[in-house]
């Protein structure tokens, strides 16, 4: 199985290794790096190894084979200080096939908001007002949205493959745009007490056509991610770490930087009571992450606190409801 953990991500990093960073726009994929749910979120974005509820389809496709039923996800957050409005809706059906595991998922995440200015000059001979400042003609909205289809499969025991499809719809002010990317994932648990996940999100570039004709692509990201579970009578402790790995030359934006390669790395952990009480902290690329759970009967609650030392604090909210 180490051997198979090994291949899986060398064969990965010589993907995207193979592909040259000129094709790729700097950031334009960064809507999707944000994240979705509660519990992984307060855990400091470390899910890929974990991805056992209903936002598995963002984390990491592969993990969908660990619900057991059917599950519908709902998040909805003002991030940054309001600035966005940051909402996921996700429905999983799981599958059985012989002895083997299976799911769908149908997932739309969004991330939108408004005041962006539209200016003229004040007159047509393109003087500037008495105040040195264009005039503001209107306002308009902008927008990121994502939809998702889902599948996973169990190829062996506490083994499974899993992948999106995803249509993406930019509104930006005046223009619009549209795109089609590809995430695969892999989840096995290679040891009673130890699990790695892998996704590798917009796996063979997503382009973005935009309504002038112009175009842009977001480059692939691969995130890689190990955690510890066990168990001790009512209580289950789980630690976590994960790393995104990008190739786009992001540099001072990252932590950790070598000429075009970058990586992020993410920290966390869960302690929960007999699987119904959950308490949560973590790093997040250095920020510092919290949360707590709740489970009753069908329904479970998450909340996250997120600190950013740049940008105003966030508060995410998620719900679980399973059939």
């Amino acid at each position: 199985m180490r051997s198979k953990i090994f291949f899986s991500v060398f064969f990965v990093l010589s993907v995207l290794s193979g592909f040259s960073s000129t094709w790729a726009a700097k950031y334009s994929g960064e809507f999707l790096s944000l994240g979705v749910g509660g519990k992984a979120l307060a855990m400091g974005g470390t899910f890929v190894s974990v991805a056992d509820d209903g936002f598995a389809s963002y984390w990491n496709p592969a993990g969908l084979v660990q619900l057991s039923q059917k599950e519908l996800t709902l998040m909805h957050a003002e991030t940054f200080g309001s600035l966005v409005n940051h909402d996921f809706i996700g429905y999983v059906i799981p599958l059985k096939k012989k002895e083997k595991k299976s799911a769908l998922a149908l997932s739309l995440l969004g991330l939108s908001g408004g005041g962006i200015k539209i200016t003229e000059l004040e007159n047509p001979r393109g003087e500037l007002g008495a105040d040195n400042r264009p005039k503001v003609k209107k306002e308009e909205s902008h927008g990121d949205y994502v939809l998702f289809f889902s599948y996973a499969q169990e190829v062996k025991k506490k083994f499974s493959l899993g992948g999106n499809v995803k249509i993406i719809y930019r509104h930006l002010a005046l223009n619009s745009a549209f795109g089609f990317g590809l995430d695969w994932g892999i989840l096995t648990r290679f040891h009673k007490n130890f699990s790695f996940g892998l996704n590798l999100m917009d796996a063979f570039t997503t382009t973005l056509f935009y309504d002038t004709g112009t175009k842009e692509s977001i480059y692939p990201t691969l995130k890689v991610g190990f955690n510890f579970h066990k168990e001790t009578g009512d209580f289950k402790i789980v630690l976590s770490s994960d790393a995104d790995l990008r190739i786009e030359g992001r540099k001072y934006a990252s932590q950790l930087w070598v000429e075009e390669k970058s990586l992020d790395t993410h920290f966390g952990g869960e302690l929960s009571y007999q699987n119904r009480l959950f308490g949560r902290m973590g790093i997040d690329q250095g920020n510092f992450t919290a949360g707590a759970g709740l489970l009753i009967k069908k329904f479970m609650v998450d909340f996250a606190f997120l600190n950013h030392k740049d940008l105003d604090n966030s508060y995410q909210f998620s719900l679980g409801v399973r059939f």
